[in-house]
């Protein structure tokens, strides 16, 4: 019977690139965790490693890795359960990626009990079991996921990883297509066991410029960068400081500068949109809006969703019928609001399948948050961004009076009204892609928009005339993009603006 969790090969190249990384000598104890069918065993060998292990929890994989490699000793067990007498030098390999919630009952209790949490990965548990095997100065070099870096349910790995030693080398490989039919963002890291002063200590990060690479570039450009300590036509190189604690680590790194702030949420308010939890059936098209009767207009509202937030500009909008919960009866629907009520009941059995909270109807929407604010500042322009985007810029957009924020995308109100421009110019400025992005913000090749994020964003404090021109240069920006007219100037003069006051302010600190 197969039990193969999570297995996915490793490309070669890879795992030369990984035994490559090592510095640990030919008779180190090594460790292959998940050794699949042998693609690091046969790497090991070929760089001359006399004494490994492999552990498999597949028999069938685990007996082809043991007729391949007579002379390492192979293990048919569960890495996470098996007890090993003797720590490692070297743990090395390309653990399983499953959540939890998709595990055997039998695993997933293991994988609880060391990551403590039933809300994260299986290859969470591998890491910290891998730590715990280490011998003091010995080296973990796995290929795994990114979002351990950020996910606030590995903040217990990244506790463990940075108490129990530092991390020397980050390959960020993004969303490089390395396996068959999976695409997860993957980096690789190499650790090493021991006491250190982290803030004498350097990590080398190595960021891919260009997703569709084929490994065997993957593994000589990075090499090559590593070797020559510079970057290349593949691979940005820096050594950037060891990360200080266990909150959320990113790879794009920014030496932020002090300067004098508020936190956004102290001038405005951020807030999530509303989900409607069934998007077909509520969504009305303009043309058929005016065939409702009166009581029937008075529940269309604007939406703004991600697709309509442009750079600076909401383009366009989407209707949809929102039914208050204070409409609690299906014949009140049918009877006052027919038209409406035609267009709901031909989807009222899948309405009725979703996760409704309370005493919702079947009609209702699933989640109204921020629902009274929202009504009574209707009138209020507001700022929108999209949640997840994948674009090169922030997409932070105004929007008239009367819109209301969908599910996908973030409102932001401020509490002064002539606070708008300048935010909206700092928030798509290139600063502030630059510093959200540090603060862990990339989420599989995208960058998330969170209400707690932007929430602790600091704004800087800038002097009234700034401010004011920063919000003068907004307006005109706008101007020509309703107009249909170029704004890269225009750009280029707010952002040098933000960096000069910042940099600015960072020199009057040293002086």
């Amino acid at each position: 019977m197969s039990n193969r969790i999570g297995f996915v090969e490793t490309p070669a190249e890879i795992s030369r690139l990984m035994v490559e990384l090592s510095d640990a000598p030919k008779d180190a104890r090594v460790m292959d965790v998940g050794c699949g069918n042998g693609v690091f065993l046969k790497e090991l060998q070929n760089q001359g490693f006399e004494n490994c292990t492999g552990i498999e929890i597949d028999k069938d994989l685990h007996n082809i890795s043991q007729s391949q490699f007579e002379h390492y000793k192979i293990i048919n067990g569960d890495y996470l359960t098996y007890h090993f007498p003797d720590k490692f030098d070297l743990i090395i390999g390309n653990p399983p990626y499953v959540h939890y919630n998709h595990l055997p009952r039998n695993i997933a209790n293991s994988v609880r009990n060391i990551i403590k949490t039933t809300a994260g990965d299986i290859y969470y548990a591998f890491i910290i079991k891998s730590l715990e095997l280490l011998k003091e100065g010995g080296e973990l070099i796995f290929i795994v996921p990114y979002h351990f870096f950020y996910n606030t349910y590995a903040r217990y790995v990244r506790d463990t990883i940075f108490k129990q030693g530092k991390i020397e080398i980050i390959i960020d490989l993004d969303e490089t297509s390395l396996f068959f039919k999976e695409n997860p963002e993957t980096v690789i890291i190499k650790f090493r066991k021991g006491i250190f002063n982290i803030d004498d200590e350097k990590i080398k990060l190595l960021k891919i410029k260009t997703k569709k690479t084929p490994p065997l570039k993957i593994m000589n450009k990075s090499l090559d960068a590593l070797q020559n300590k510079c970057s290349n036509n593949l691979f940005d190189y820096q050594e950037i400081k060891h990360y200080a604690n266990s909150n959320q680590w990113s790879t794009y790194i920014m030496d932020i500068p002090d300067f004098p702030f508020v936190q956004l949420k102290d001038i405005a308010k951020v807030g999530v949109g509303f989900v409607s939890g069934f998007d077909d059936a509520f969504r009305i098209n303009k043309e058929d809006i005016p065939f409702l009767n009166d009581n029937e207009k008075e529940l269309v509202k604007n939406f703004v969703k991600g697709k309509n937030c442009q750079k600076y500009l909401i383009e366009d909008y989407v209707s949809y019928i929102l039914i208050e919960d204070d409409i609690r009866d299906e014949g009140e629907l049918r009877d006052i609001y027919p038209h409406i009520y035609n267009k709901l009941i031909p989807y009222k059995v899948q309405m009725t399948s979703r996760y409704i909270l309370g005493n919702k109807q079947w009609f209702h929407w699933q989640a109204l948050r921020n629902y009274k604010f929202l009504i009574a500042n209707l009138n209020k322009k507001k700022i929108y961004v999209p949640t997840l985007d994948r674009h090169s810029y922030n997409r932070f957009s105004l929007g008239d009076e009367d819109l209301l924020p969908s599910g996908d995308i973030l409102f932001i109100q401020p509490f002064q009204y002539e606070d708008i421009y300048f935010l909206l110019g700092y928030l798509n400025s290139d600063f502030f892609r630059k510093y959200y992005l540090a603060k862990g913000a990339r989420r599989g090749g995208r960058v998330s928009f969170t209400q707690r994020l932007l929430d602790d964003m600091n704004v800087p404090i800038f002097p009234s005339e700034i401010k004011d021109k920063i919000s003068q240069i907004v307006k005109e920006i706008i101007m020509k993009l309703e107009n249909k007219s170029n704004v890269l100037a225009l750009e280029k003069e707010l952002d040098r603006l933000i960096y000069k006051e910042i940099e600015k302010n960072r020199l009057s600190k040293v002086k």
